[in-house]
């Protein structure tokens, strides 16, 4: 098995690190530069980076934050909101980011999965669905998780496994910034129906959930933002629980790993 990747969750808009809830009114957390660097110090396998405001107000992609960052870091990241065409993509790699996140355009725009992978290789492209149980299915929400679009997040991650994404980052709705633990019926769906990489996100809120998400739901990594934020739990406490419950991850003899149990 290979090593399951730990990865904050970092939301952003205009220039500051947000964190809603269910994707609405997002409170101001911090300066991103600040945030990165004390992530790039505990030694995370990955970091996300999502600007939601750009998403929403469709706005063009600005590679200067993504620039900015990379000097910060040597941990490779993925950049995501507002991408919508192999143009944005290759400024969002060019600035320095290992991998870049498509949400809305991945449905409105399935062939950019396509030609990105063609043209940076399926390993740079990672699909992320926002869903949410309508009842008779998960269904995907774009639009930072504020537009239904009637599809069944099933379909929609095997189609964009054929289409060539690399990993798909999946999210339910109503778990977000709840702090009530991950969707693990949904991620463990959408990790039976793809081959590809799955990371969880969505409502981490102790120890355990990280566990479950890999054990329960079938996930190769586990994201997470306002567990962070807004508890004392960190990083390499998560994964000193995943390491003793058998999960494998990447350790580092100079790291404390102690879970407080």
């Amino acid at each position: 098995m290979l090593k399951v990747r730990v990865i904050p969750i970092l939301l952003m808009q205009d220039g500051l690190l947000k964190k809603p809830v269910q994707f609405r009114n997002p409170r101001t957390v911090a300066n991103p530069i600040s945030v990165v660097r004390v992530f790039e110090e505990r030694q995370v396998d990955e970091l996300i980076l999502l600007d939601i405001g750009r998403t929403v107000e469709e706005e063009d992609v600005d590679p200067r934050l993504v620039r900015n960052i990379a000097e910060e870091l040597y941990v490779p990241f993925a950049y995501g909101g507002g991408i919508r065409s192999i143009e944005a993509m290759h400024h969002i790699v060019q600035a320095g980011a290992e991998k870049v996140v498509i949400n809305s355009a991945a449905v409105e725009m399935p062939n950019l999965i396509s030609e990105g992978a063609v043209r940076f290789g399926s390993q740079c492209i990672v699909v992320s669905i926002d869903a949410k149980d309508n009842g008779s299915f998960y269904e995907v929400y774009t639009r930072s998780g504020t537009h239904p679009t009637g599809l069944d997040a099933v379909q929609l991650a095997r189609r964009v496994e054929e289409l060539g994404a690399g990993e798909i980052l999946i999210n339910s709705i109503p778990h977000e910034g709840m702090l009530k633990g991950y969707n693990i019926d949904l991620i463990s769906i959408i990790a039976s129906v793809v081959s590809v990489p799955v990371i969880a996100a969505g409502g981490a809120a102790k120890l355990q959930d990280f566990v479950s998400a890999v054990k329960d739901g079938g996930a190769s990594a586990v994201a997470a933002g306002s567990i962070y934020h807004y508890t004392k739990t960190t990083p390499n406490m998560v994964k000193g629980a995943l390491h003793a419950a058998g999960v494998p991850v990447r350790m580092y003899d100079d790291v404390d790993y102690s879970i407080g149990w």
